[in-house]
Parts: structure tokens; C-alpha cells; sequence
């Protein structure tokens, strides 16, 4: 081995910038660093070595975007870029076909943001009642008892023998007081309350759950909702009150029975994405024209929205080209099938009464030769006898 290898191997690695090493009265070395000030035993390098790797990395984040294989991915030195599950490849702009399904990924987590805000505000709401109820009882708590009293009286400086009495007369008199039950009738209601009450009174029964059921529809329950949770907010409005406290919460779980069955049906009945956008190249796609020139004329249509990714739309419009406009028409055909969808064409009609209903129809002038319309006619009614 050469002299200058054997030198490289045990020659000491360089210090960092602003580090002095020294060497105790022992002979151990030390470091000082003249920025901080401070001393260690250990070799700086190594030191900082330890500090990066105790030093946590910040997570990858991905994120599935909907209606798509494919999935945002944001790096932990906060890079983004797009990776493709299906090819295995990753991309660093995004691509075209991405655009609105990231828009509903956006959507999807603000959505998300503003529940959770809801619930913590929700939180927060329950949290001051319960307080509230805690420092109305610690009130109640600190009624005056006889004991309490008796010091203030004590404290009054009440000295004298005649004084006394009198005294001893107003005290029973306050404890009596305390100690009997306030009867309704006793209490002087406000004339504001006496007209609420008499307005409750008269309302029909109807119209007081009507306006139970119109609170919790403001209100955005949902068929899931637990009645327990629901309550303290609910209390608050004076429609919840309208309805006996035994019939709330039965007429609360009807509610939301009879919400869920109804969102059911909607959903039973609601068409699919696939069918409402087969509707519309059916009314607009009348002739074979291209897939941009079809998306710039219906990209504000709901039925054009209802399809998430662009890849889908383009491939149920060239099946729908390929498959309908793609074929050559049969005119003899088209007659015969709308001689069969005329419902007024029926044994014993006239031609010259038929020709009035079909003559409104595209495809009964595809046939140019009227002998050939009437021969068609009346063959197909010899086929109805």
C-alpha cells in the first residue's frame, strides 16, 4: 500500500464550519463552536448526523381521485405529481382527463372540512349548554337556608329583647316561605306569555306536528339521526315545544322513517349517469360529428356532467356513433316500425285517412313512391287480421 492511501485512510474528517477542536489536560479531545458557544465531546460531524436521522421525514400523502385509476400524490418535500395504477407510470403536470375529477376531489374534501367543522361546532354548542345547566344548578345550590339566615340576622346587630321577637316572627315566616311548594296559579303571568299560552292552546293538532315536521326539515335532519344528539338544539326553537314531551321523539323517529323511504324510492327511480347520457346523444347527436365538437355544444348539460371522467363520455359516444348513427337506414324498415308505433293504424282504417297521421313523420316520405307506401299499408294491415 502506497503512503499517500495509508495517510487518506487514518487522516481525520474535516470539521464543520465554525468548530474548533481542543484538547483537555488529559489528552481527550473536545469541540468548540464559536456561533453557539458551546462545547461537546463528541465529533461535530457525527453529531449532526444524529440530529438529521432523529429528525422524522413528513408522510407521503396519496390520494385516490374519484372515478379514475389514477392518484394525486403529494411528496414529502411537498412535489406533486400524478401516478397511473393501470400503466404503472407517474406524470408531473396533470393530465387533461384529470381536470374535473380533481375538481370533484377538491369538492369531496371541502365537503369533508365543513362536516367536521359542523360536528365541532355541534361540540362546542353541547359543551356551553352543559355548563350552563352546571352553573344554573350551582344557583339553585346556593338557595338561603335557615342557617344562612339566622348569621344574616346576626350580622344585622339586632340586640335588643323586643327587637328580638319580631326578629324570630320574620324568620319563620321566610323559612315557611322557602319551604312551601309555589302553586302555577300563585305566580303572576306576563301577559305576553299568558297570549303565547292561549295561542298554543288554540292551535289544531295538525298544524302543531306540521310545524314540528317543518322544524325538522330547517333543521337538515337526516334519516340517520339519533334523537338523544338532536334534542338540545332542537329545544331551543318553540315549534319542538308545540308537541307533548311523550310524543317528540315518536314523532322525531317517524320523521326520519318516513325521510329515508322517501330518499330510497328517489334513489330506486333516479335514472343512471349511463341512461341520462345515452338521452342526450339521442336528442343531440342527430348525425356523425366529433367527440369535441359534441362536448363544446354539451358541456353545461347535467346529463354531460353526470358521466365523472372524459374517457368514459368519449367511449359511450363512439359506441353510441358506431352502434345508431353508424348503421345504413332501411326506409321499408323505419315505415313498418312506425306503421306499428301508430297506434290509430287498425283494422278498417282508410289509406287516405292513415296518410293524414303519417304523412307528419320523416319516415314515411323516405319512401319515395307512393304506390309503394300504400301497397306497405295494406299489407301490414293484412297482418293485423
Amino acid at each position: 500500500m502506497e503512503p499517500t492511501a495509508i495517510y487518506n485512510q487514518y487522516r481525520p474528517p474535516m470539521l464543520p464550519a465554525g468548530w474548533i477542536e481542543y484538547r483537555a489536560p488529559t489528552g481527550q479531545p473536545y469541540w468548540y463552536n464559536t456561533i453557539t458557544r458551546q462545547s461537546t465531546w463528541s465529533f461535530p460531524a457525527q453529531q449532526q448526523q444524529q440530529q438529521q436521522q432523529q429528525q422524522p421525514k413528513k408522510k407521503q400523502i396519496k390520494k385516490k381521485i374519484p372515478g379514475t385509476h389514477w392518484l394525486f400524490v403529494l411528496t414529502y418535500d411537498g412535489y406533486e405529481f400524478y401516478y397511473d395504477r393501470e400503466t404503472k407510470t407517474s406524470v408531473w403536470e396533470m393530465p387533461s382527463e384529470l381536470k374535473e375529477p380533481m375538481k370533484e376531489l377538491e369538492r369531496l374534501e371541502q365537503e369533508e372540512k365543513a362536516q367536521k367543522r359542523k360536528l365541532e361546532e355541534q361540540e362546542n354548542e353541547e359543551k356551553a349548554k352543559k355548563m350552563k345547566l352546571e352553573q344554573e344548578r350551582e344557583v339553585e345550590a346556593t338557595e338561603m337556608t335557615e342557617e344562612d339566615i339566622m348569621w344574616q340576622l346576626e350580622q344585622m346587630g339586632a340586640g335588643d329583647d323586643d327587637g328580638h321577637e319580631e326578629i324570630e316572627k320574620e324568620e319563620k315566616k321566610i323559612i315557611k316561605k322557602q319551604q312551601k311548594p309555589i302553586e302555577i296559579d300563585q305566580v303572576e303571568a306576563k301577559p305576553v306569555e299568558i297570549k303565547e299560552k292561549n295561542k298554543k292552546d288554540e292551535m289544531p293538532e295538525q298544524e302543531k306536528i306540521a310545524k314540528f315536521y317543518e322544524l325538522l326539515k330547517e333543521r337538515n335532519i337526516s334519516p340517520f339521526a339519533v334523537y338523544s344528539i338532536e334534542y338540545p338544539i332542537l329545544s331551543t326553537d318553540p315549534r319542538f315545544t308545540l308537541v307533548p314531551s311523550n310524543k317528540q321523539k315518536t314523532l322525531f323517529n317517524k320523521y326520519c322513517h318516513e325521510l329515508g323511504e322517501q330518499l330510497k324510492n328517489e334513489q330506486k327511480n333516479k335514472k343512471k349517469p349511463e341512461e341520462e347520457f345515452m338521452e342526450l346523444l339521442e336528442s343531440k347527436v342527430t348525425e356523425k360529428i366529433y367527440f369535441d365538437d359534441f362536448r363544446r355544444k354539451c358541456k353545461d348539460d347535467p346529463r354531460f356532467k353526470a358521466i365523472p371522467t372524459t374517457r368514459e363520455r368519449e367511449g359511450l359516444f363512439k359506441d353510441y356513433i358506431k352502434n345508431h348513427l353508424g348503421k345504413k337506414k332501411n326506409p321499408v324498415e323505419d315505415y313498418i316500425r312506425l306503421l306499428r308505433e301508430t297506434k290509430e293504424i287498425q283494422p278498417g282504417i282508410r289509406w287516405r285517412d292513415a296518410k293524414k297521421i303519417l304523412e307528419k313523420d320523416e319516415r314515411y316520405h323516405a319512401i319515395e313512391s307512393k304506390m309503394e307506401r300504400e301497397d306497405l299499408f295494406r299489407d301490414y294491415l293484412e297482418t293485423l287480421v
